[in-house]
């Protein structure tokens, strides 16, 4: 694995190109597998989807939102775009 790569790297590019075509884009993990993702309903994948989401709020790149009331909430962190852009290739 290469200083780049992620444990989750296609998970994580997948994330991350919809974070940046849809910047305004929020959601839980639930919403994140049923709207961001390609369809699968393996309980197997949203356990790597949580650990995918935890990896890159923990790089900064996106923001976890939780409350006592809902599921923690995912979004894009905008101060974070270039660096995101730049680890997709898209510089």
């Amino acid at each position: 694995m290469t200083q780049n790569q992620t444990p989750h790297d296609e998970l994580s590019a997948g994330i991350l190109r919809y974070v940046v075509a849809h910047p305004r884009a929020k959601d839980t993990i639930d919403g994140i597998e049923k709207w961001w993702l390609p369809k699968s309903t393996s309980p197997e994948k949203k356990r790597r989807i949580e650990e995918t989401l935890n990896w890159l709020a923990a790089k900064g790149w996106l923001i976890a939102r939780s409350s006592p009331q809902s599921e923690t909430i995912y979004s894009l962190n905008e101060n974070s775009l270039e660096e995101i852009r730049e680890f997709l290739g898209e510089d």
